[in-house]
């Protein structure tokens, strides 16, 4: 019996591997730059200080202070409560913010990621 049984086998074991090349994988979702970067806190921060709490802006007195990003702990309590408000008005396609000129593509999209991901560390 089980000398009859191999040849089948064998068949059907050659016939499965030459008959069709398998389909192309699905290429699902591409992965995009904010899903391998990383972006720190202190990158962030950094960013911050040299545009948003310069000079009289958001440094937690005066006008600003509603919206102070003076320390990382600050803006991410600011962030947490006005998501929505911050990217529009900083990362979004029609930001105001910062009020002397928009910031570059690159960092409004680094920003954007990195309140995306929950603002690590």
């Amino acid at each position: 019996m089980r000398t009859s049984l191999l040849p089948v086998l064998l068949m059907l074991l050659v016939y499965g591997c030459t008959a069709e090349q398998a389909p192309a994988p699905d290429p699902g979702v591409q992965p995009t730059a904010c899903d391998t970067s990383k972006i720190t806190s202190a990158y962030i921060m950094t960013t911050v200080g040299a545009n948003c709490t310069n000079g009289r802006c958001h440094k937690g007195t005066g006008n600003f202070v509603v919206s102070d990003f003076s320390t990382l702990e600050k803006l991410k309590t600011y962030l947490s409560a006005n998501t929505a408000l911050f990217r529009e008005r900083v990362t979004g396609p029609n930001a105001d913010m910062p009020p002397r000129g928009k910031l570059s593509q690159g960092m409004r999209d680094s920003i954007d990621c990195w309140i995306s991901k929950g603002m690590p560390e």
